[in-house]
């Protein structure tokens, strides 16, 4: 994910190393002291305090100079609990790794009092957050007065904006004791991977002109799990059976052995090919419409991957960004968390990525019953590819996700590939309940 131009929220659980806005060394360091290390009160004191200094520089009056010295002497005994009076405290979090991107995940944290002097004023914040995870709330949870060796369970929210894979750099416990203008902290390191899924809508229904194909080794090469050989039926014994498949009751009425035959299963296996084509010499306003409806066609596709994971299908996903991504699931062999997984970590691709995906796609045309394709654009290289698909006998089903025009009017080809919807911003956001 590229880092954000722009300045870091007020939030103390941010990490101002991900914008690029602050450059330089100095300039971070005085953002993390005024939104790390001044509480919300403290940054009102040290304005406060400005003033009071310039005052006292200026004035000849007395009254001046005692002002200054007493503000003084506030923030020289804040800094100095601020290092001396560190929280000691031991941590253990638990939260889950997988989540929906606009959904809050609550990490359970169970802290415990290991200082002798007993905390106050204290908060758990999640240490240095990225760009698209925000806390709830944002300022950290209070943490309850814990005398030594006493425990309690605190939780806090994490909003996951946006769908990527991210590492989440631990937690820490502050204090602002003791006149909660400065903060003290306690840093856990412990990196944890969470993994952001797109949000998508389940789909009722999903049309798709599909036939089962045989797949070479049956069920067995495709699941281990569930599922058998079809049963045919029982014949005398040949060398190379299986003696697993020995039937010994009607051995024992044959007086002769007697194997179970079976036969592989034909069964329905579609690809669903995701389009990650965003040309890389777009205007701003362009781009940004275009990295929107690839964000749309990565929720089309995990709903289109979770309808037929909830059916009888097999499953092959690719997608082609930097690296090229190829999952074959379904029947056992993976779980559709599998599928989100890829989808989570999907990146736009400048070049086109058909040539990617069209020789790992050749070696399963034989068995492929469908192939459904998710578009960001109809033009002359998309329905040529469509073309070449159908030519193998496959039957194509085509979903384009836009916001404008395509290059191409997609009713022109309704006759040769089905009609083709284009899902626009108002569709999607709608709801789609069946395509």
């Amino acid at each position: 994910m590229p880092k954000p131009a722009r300045l870091p929220p007020l939030s103390p659980c941010k990490n101002v190393g991900d914008y690029l806005f602050l450059r330089g060394g100095i300039s971070r360091w005085l953002w993390r002291v005024y939104t790390q290390r001044l509480t919300p009160g403290g940054r009102w004191f040290a304005l406060a305090s400005l003033v009071f200094f310039a005052y006292g520089g200026v004035s000849l009056q007395l009254q001046g100079y005692v002002l200054a010295g007493y503000v003084i002497a506030l923030w020289l005994v804040a800094a100095g609990a601020m290092l001396g009076y560190r929280p000691r405290v031991k941590l253990q979090a638990a939260l889950a790794s997988r989540v929906c991107a606009g959904e809050t995940i609550t990490a359970i944290v169970r802290i415990e009092q290991r200082g002798f002097l007993g905390g106050a004023d204290l908060f758990l914040l999640p240490h240095r957050l990225p760009p698209e995870i925000d806390a709830v709330p944002m300022d950290g949870s209070p943490v309850p007065d814990l005398s030594n060796g006493r425990s309690a369970q605190v939780r806090i929210g994490l909003l996951c904006g946006q769908r990527g894979a991210y590492t989440l750099r631990g937690f820490r416990v502050e204090s602002g004791f003791p006149f909660n203008i400065l903060r003290s902290r306690q840093t856990f390191p412990e990196q944890r991977r969470l993994l952001v899924y797109p949000k998508f809508t389940p789909l009722g229904r999903l049309a798709l002109p599909i036939g089962r194909r045989y797949q070479p080794g049956g069920v067995a090469m495709t699941s281990q799990l569930g599922e058998s050989f079809e049963y045919r039926g029982n014949r005398e014994y040949r060398d190379g059976d299986n003696p697993r498949d020995i039937d010994w009751r009607a051995t024992a009425r044959a007086t002769k052995p007697i194997v179970r035959e079976w036969v592989e299963e034909y069964m329905l296996r579609a690809a669903v090919i995701l389009d990650t084509h965003i040309p890389a010499r777009l205007g701003r306003k362009a781009a940004v419409i275009r990295r929107e409806d690839f964000e749309r066609a990565v929720s089309l596709a995990a709903a289109v991957s979770d309808h037929m994971a909830r059916k009888d299908y097999l499953v092959d996903l690719f997608a082609a960004g930097p690296n090229l991504y190829h999952l074959t699931a379904g029947r056992s062999l993976a779980y559709l968390d599998q599928i989100l997984d890829i989808l989570a970590c999907v990146e736009e691709n400048p070049v086109e990525p058909f040539d990617a995906i069209e020789p790992r796609l050749a070696e399963l045309l034989e068995r492929l019953s469908t192939v459904i394709c998710v578009f960001l654009q109809w033009d002359a290289p998309r329905r040529d590819f469509a073309l070449r698909l159908q030519s193998h006998g496959i039957s194509v089903k085509l979903i384009v996700v836009r916001e404008g025009a395509c290059a191409l009017d997609p009713a022109l080809d309704a006759n040769l590939l089905g009609e083709i919807p284009v899902i626009t911003k108002r569709q999607f956001d709608a709801g789609l309940s069946q395509l």
